[in-house]
């Protein structure tokens, strides 16, 4: 032992002797704190204390892995590998120690740069209101993947050290380096789609998935793959300093050549162990795939049937989650007779292919029923005629979804403990019909080789009715777009009447409801999104409180926000809550405003369809008069400065600018409003402006997607003469 101390003293002398490699974890650690105290005193929306510590690792760390890499290959050829120093192998130190010392010395030194950081993020993330425990949480996950990223960056650099004689290995190692990191992430994960490879990316904050980057629905949700991973990664990296042990241990006599081999051999094993239950869970979500592209019943994106649907008066579902994180859910189901139902043999039903079937009830009698994939053929003999049919299914399973390259993320759907995103369009519930839940890419060599989701596609239809749910079993809340009628602990209860039965759920651990006094709506996100979620809030209310003086009544529901930082890809209306990510904001500063314009206009899904010929449609064009009266009254903008200012925004693009096609290619409809509506405002009428707006908001202006959405109120189109005529009898124009 005292022959390990002194060389690791000899070490650490040798390693911070250097003035630059004394120096670098001084550096690292300035760099860190200037960023990270740029994004703490910043009061924009897009300032987060996580984020941008996430942003500084995922090129940060991988410049500090070059330095690994280099010091990992000099330790071993300063005084191992030279020549000149082929004297020390007749020294009394075996290489055991040598390696040892080399290997701890060398992590201790690059320990300073995970401790730098995790303490500046840490006392930052308290001084800025973040619970003490969840700040320890996020800086320890970071912390142990800082140190296991060095483990085995030097144990690789060490074996390439001791493997290889002449100077070329410094050039392999620099290749070893950006393989590693750069073009493994490039060419192995995301072009050949290898995600089981992430294991041996060296720097885990870089990977493109962004399994981490977010604080929802990342840690959490992959606890068991990160820990799988990193015990993979210590097998691995011991496996790599045992063979470099045993290559050095070859270049002088010894008595041990058959216990190193033993040993080497004995780390294969650890590491061959070690990858078999990572490895499992990849081949199972794999197995998931291959089971979905070799089902005929999943139909082709390019051979797509939008199938009928019929009728779903109510449902009653009633769902729990037990603590092995399996799902009981029992569905029921009114359906009226109609064309649709009436005097069929088989009631068709969609349901995710994730639940067990345990039965199924046609009016309180057990039915047989037939499944494929995610469709079931429901009998119906013996289900009298002129009465509605009840129907009850009782169903259990684990969801986790795997489903790659889904919306930058690696599951469509899981429930995995407080993690929770189970969205309508999965199937998660009995949908009416025979649905594609899922499609599969035209065949490649006879063969179709990557999934899709129908909801991406516009393919799920939804019927039109009541719902009510209940949910038991979750250590957090969940939210959804339904009313929320009862929480205690463990228990909530949900329901909502005449809608669209699309209905999905989302619950995560740490979750934030941050509200406002006098102010009905509040945001759900996530404690680092705290503080930009108070500013948001506050600058919506604003805007709420503006259109609430001319606007009689938003026809919207609206009373809750999810704001995370990632899982929708832009902010959309789901009944009354309102789906947005930090990840997908074009113009975050305009958030609020989104959101204001979902609780004025809901989704507007068909506002881009009237394009060609505006002069029968012009809902989209008043809608944007709304915003074009709120910037030129409250922020008294010019329209120079509207289009400089705020090119993104929906009034600008549809009011502003020329669309470029069509039979109004120079726009002169939608500019011509404008200008009529600035004139006004000038002339002191604004309301007058208010009121004809009004007048049209409450005919109708909401433009929902009734082309998908057969069951939604179809809203009567307003033509640019009908604006003109309302306009002309109400502003006393002859």
């Amino acid at each position: 032992m005292h022959k390990w101390w002194r060389h690791s003293l000899l070490e650490l002398r040798l390693l911070f002797g250097n003035p630059l490699f004394a120096s670098m974890p001084i550096i690292y650690a300035v760099l860190f704190i200037v960023m990270m105290l740029q994004a703490a005193s910043g009061n924009g929306a897009d300032h987060n204390l996580y984020t941008a510590a996430y942003s500084f690792h995922m090129l940060g760390h991988t410049m500090t892995l070059g330095p690994a890499m280099l010091i990992g290959i000099l330790s071993i050829r300063r005084d191992i590998s030279r020549r000149s120093f082929e004297w020390n192998h007749s020294l009394p130190v075996p290489f055991f120690t040598l390696l040892s010392s080399k290997y701890v010395v060398s992590l201790l030194y690059f320990s300073l740069f995970t401790l730098s950081t995790s303490v500046i993020f840490y006392i930052l993330s308290v001084s800025k209101g973040i619970a003490s425990e969840i700040a320890i949480m996020h800086t320890m996950q970071i912390a142990v993947q800082y140190e296991v990223s060095y483990m085995v960056t030097l144990a690789l650099a060490m074996l390439l050290g001791a493997s290889i004689p002449n100077r070329i290995v410094y050039l392999i190692g620099f290749c070893a380096w950006m393989f590693g990191t750069f073009f493994m992430e490039i060419y192995i994960i995301s072009e050949l789609k290898w995600l089981p490879a992430q294991v041996f990316h060296l720097n885990q904050f870089f990977l493109q998935s962004n399994r981490y980057e977010y604080e929802n629905w990342g840690y959490g949700l992959l606890t068991e793959d990160i820990q799988l991973a990193r015990w993979f990664v210590l097998a691995f990296t011991l496996m790599l300093l045992t063979v470099c042990l045993f290559l050095l241990n070859r270049r002088r006599p010894t008595m041990l050549l058959r216990a190193g081999w033993v040993a080497v051999l004995g780390a294969f094993v650890l590491t061959a162990i070690a990858a078999v239950p990572y490895s499992t869970i990849w081949s199972e979500r794999y197995a998931q795939i291959d089971n979905r592209l070799e089902d005929p019943s999943v139909s082709y994106v390019n051979d797509t049937e939008i199938g009928s649907i019929y009728r779903v008066s109510s449902y009653d579902i009633k769902l729990k989650r037990l603590p092995n994180d399996e799902l009981l859910v029992t569905a029921r189901l009114n359906i009226p007779l109609s064309d649709e139902v009436s005097g069929k043999k088989q009631l068709p039903l969609t349901l995710n292919r994730m639940f067990k079937l345990d039965r199924v009830q046609l009016q309180g009698v057990d039915a047989p029923y037939r499944r494929q994939g995610e469709r079931i053929s429901v009998s119906m003999a013996g289900v009298a005629n002129g009465n509605d049919i009840q129907a009850e299914l009782t169903y259990r399973g684990h969801v986790m979804d795997f489903m790659p390259g889904y919306s930058s993320e690696e599951f469509a759907a899981y429930s995995v403990g407080p993690e929770v995103k189970l969205e309508g369009h999965m199937a998660w519930y009995p949908l009416p019909g025979h649905q594609n839940v899922y499609l599969k890419n035209p065949e490649e060599n006879n063969r179709p080789t990557e999934m899709y989701l129908g909801g991406e596609y516009g393919v799920m239809r939804y019927s039109f009715g009541d719902m009510r749910l209940e949910v038991e079993g979750y250590p957090v809340p969940l939210y959804t777009g339904m009313k929320e009628l009862e929480r205690r602990p463990g228990y909530q209860r949900f329901e909502v009447q005449g809608t669209e039965q699309n209905v999905s759920l989302y619950g995560g651990k740490f979750w934030r409801e941050i509200r406002l006094n006098q102010f009905p709506i509040m945001v759900v996100t996530t404690p680092y999104l705290e503080k930009t979620s108070k500013l948001m809030l506050r600058d919506l209310k604003k805007k709420y409180d503006y259109f609430a003086k001319w606007v009689p009544e938003f026809k919207g529901s609206v009373d809750k926000i999810l704001y995370l930082g990632q899982g929708f890809r832009y902010p959309r209306v789901d009944h009354s809550l309102i789906l947005s990510s930090h990840q997908y904001t074009y113009n975050i500063s305009n958030l609020s405003g989104e959101w204001m314009n979902s609780i004025l206009f809901g989704n507007q899904g068909a506002i881009y369809n009237y394009y060609e010929h505006p002069e029968r449609d012009v809902r989209g064009k008043i809608s944007s008069l709304f915003w074009y009266v709120y910037y030129i009254e409250e922020k008294g903008l010019s329209d120079k400065e509207l289009r400089s200012a705020y090119l993104n925004l929906r009034s600008v693009q549809q009011l502003l600018f020329k669309n470029g096609d069509g039979s109004d290619p120079q726009n002169k409809i939608g500019i011509s409003m404008a200008k009529q509506v600035r004139r006004a405002l000038e002339e002191g009428r604004g309301h007058q402006v208010k009121e004809l707006l009004v007048h049209f908001y409450q005919q109708g202006v909401r433009l929902p997607d009734t082309e998908r959405n057969k069951f939604l109120d179809p809203e009567k189109p307003i033509t640019y003469q009908e604006w003109q005529q309302k306009w002309d009898a109400m502003m006393n124009v002859k």
